[in-house]
């Protein structure tokens, strides 16, 4: 695999990078969580053509809540690290070999171990659910499994945390059921992504 380091994540060289290559937390836009093809499909595909045919990527959707996990996410890191004993290292980008039309941005990786960090900044009745429930949030399985998928780790870190509350920390071994769909899907994807961009380009 290949990991950029070389540009910090939501710069102008990493969504250049990621033009047209279908993100990990994207993934729920070609299938849902039990793996059925997601209803955001074509959308998404003409999405993407639009991305490789302009070099141009579409202003992304923010809200406030999204800008407060963006402005917490380094206290976020920090309190993993400290509650959780680890170190971690910032990445833009991870690509798998080739660059075959997919890639992670993980929020971090656990130095000296093969393992990435997905981190969430929620409102506090988030928390309290997730903390309630105390296992991976569904909506981000998706996300981790493909981040497994692209690195070919065996674990990932899921963190939420939300500022008066403690925090919730999941380890997601790998889903090799989940995993194949996914490895399946992502390949049938981008084939019909190429054929699209290719038609357009006649």
């Amino acid at each position: 695999m290949e990991v950029v380091r070389s540009c910090i994540q939501g710069s102008e060289e990493w969504h250049s990078l990621r033009l047209g290559s279908i993100g990990a937390s994207s993934l729920p836009k070609i299938i849902t969580s039990t793996g059925k093809k997601s209803t955001q499909r074509a959308a998404y595909m003409y999405t993407l053509a639009g991305e490789i045919l302009t070099g141009q990527k579409p202003q992304p959707y923010s809200n406030q809540y999204m800008k407060n996990g963006i402005e917490l996410e380094p206290q976020t890191r920090m309190a993993f690290q400290l509650e959780a004993m680890k170190q971690v290292e910032e990445v833009a980008l991870i690509f798998p070999d080739g660059r075959p039309g997919w890639h992670c941005s993980p929020d971090g990786l656990i130095i000296g171990e093969d393992a990435g960090l997905e981190l969430k900044s929620v409102i506090p009745a988030t928390q309290v659910k997730y903390l309630d429930k105390g296992v991976l949030p569904t909506e981000y399985k998706l996300q981790c499994q493909m981040s497994l998928y692209v690195t070919g780790w065996p674990l990932w870190y899921f963190c939420s945390a939300c500022p008066g509350l403690p925090l919730l920390i999941i380890e997601v071994a790998r889903d090799e059921k989940l995993i194949s769909i996914i490895e399946k899907e992502i390949h049938a994807f981008v084939k019909n992504l190429n054929e699209l961009v290719n038609k357009l380009k006649r």
